[in-house]
């Protein structure tokens, strides 16, 4: 996959620089002159490069994020309708589960990894559960519920796993670096007022970088999902013990 991106990026380099050869040989292109259309179309291309990678890896990796965010909800509305069908002694070994979830298996996540102990504690109330008397009432909801856990807890992990094309990154760090070498070669001089202008370009596309660049995992960086919806559980908990 990588080597089809150079490949193409190659190919796409030839096919311009044949373009110029081709048709780049009138008198102003001799001369090294450009006109004002032939610099706003190298200018508008550039940026348009940039912004192109950029929006797209911007917009793949909130998805990531939304979607990874929305399936947390999903295992917390499972978990709450297990913990409103179970009985007495089953609820905390929930309320453990969901906590080991916080305190445990969040910072494993941001590493694309599952908690062993995490795991131990949801297996330890289907257990629970199993050994129940056939009897009992609210076992076979119970074993249902835990599967919707189960399932959802699957959902979530997967999306640790959640990632755009590798080669998209060094393709926006290089359009980067074209808008900002386009300025001195199409004629932009060292003088404070252009060196101010250029700079807060670069600033802006910094600052793109930096963002897309921390927005690869849906649990790492400034932008992430973060346990809400698990914190919302306990306490959720906590109202179905008072009532």
């Amino acid at each position: 996959m990588i080597l089809g991106f150079i490949l193409f990026v190659l190919l796409g380099t030839l096919a311009a620089v044949g373009v110029l050869a081709a048709f780049g040989r009138t008198a102003r292109s001799r001369e090294g002159t450009f006109s004002g259309g032939a610099l706003s179309f190298l200018g508008s291309a550039s940026l348009s490069s940039f912004i192109l990678v950029a929006a797209f890896l911007i917009a793949g990796s909130w998805s990531n994020i939304n979607t990874a965010r929305g399936h947390t909800f999903d295992e917390s509305r499972a978990l709450n309708a297990a913990y409103t069908d179970a009985d007495t002694t089953t609820r905390p070994l929930l309320t453990r589960y969901v906590t080991s979830v916080i305190d445990g298996e969040w910072a494993t996540m941001s590493h694309g990894d599952a908690d062993p102990a995490t795991w131990s504690d949801l297996d330890a109330v289907r257990a629970h559960v199993e050994a129940l008397p056939a009897a009992n009432p609210s076992r076979a909801q119970e074993l249902t519920d835990l599967a919707s856990v189960y399932t959802t807890r699957q959902i979530r992990l997967a999306d640790t796993q959640a990632s755009l094309p590798a080669p998209l990154y060094p393709a926006l760090i290089g359009a980067g670096l074209l808008v900002l070498l386009y300025a001195p070669i199409a004629g932009l001089t060292f003088h404070l007022r252009e060196s101010i202008a250029l700079g807060l370009v670069g600033a802006v596309v910094g600052f793109g970088i930096y963002l897309v660049l921390h927005m690869t995992h849906p649990y790492t960086g400034p932008v992430h999902v973060t346990p809400v919806a698990y914190t919302q559980s306990l306490a959720r908990f906590a109202q179905l013990s008072a009532g």
